[in-house]
């Protein structure tokens, strides 16, 4: 599929604020409410867009702590994915180049809930080693925008 600039430009709204009305995208890309809402089902077709979502503040609902752990494996890491699905606090988890088969973003509500989670993490078959690193503070938080970057 090809995405023109009109798409790119609704995509980069949509992604810094997706609660954007109609008529605001519409005005952003010149198009009328009718043409923007036809472009948006269709990238959602297509799949480019894949879920709609928001963010809430993890401290508030119990989640203030974020964690990275790293997971050294004797085992590939498409056998070790069933056992981490059933992990709710794992956000995200990414199979990486390097020392480390896998890095997982991890959200929970204390340290000591950090160590069960490690803990856990090493009795799924093939986890060798883990290792954790807390994040104190995170400084950028943002989408990446998908205009044309300028280069110097």
């Amino acid at each position: 599929m090809t995405l023109d600039k009109k798409d790119l430009v609704l995509l980069d709204a949509l992604r810094q604020n997706a609660s954007r009305r109609l008529e605001d995208l519409a005005r952003l890309v010149k198009l009328a409410p009718s043409s923007v809402h036809d472009r948006l089902q269709r990238l959602e077709r297509t799949g480019v867009i894949q879920k709609w979502t928001i963010k809430i503040d993890n401290e508030v609902v119990g989640l203030g702590v974020l964690a990275f752990i790293g997971v050294r494996a004797t085992r590939p890491c498409s056998e070790l994915i069933e056992g981490l699905r059933g992990i709710s606090s794992i956000e995200e988890c990414h199979s990486v180049a390097g020392e480390l088969s896998l890095l997982l973003k991890v959200r929970v509500g204390s340290t000591g809930a950090l160590l069960e989670l490690s803990e856990q993490l090493r009795q799924i078959p093939g986890v060798e080693q883990t290792e954790t690193t807390i994040v104190l503070k995170t400084h950028l938080d943002r989408p990446i925008s998908l205009k044309p970057q300028a280069t110097a």
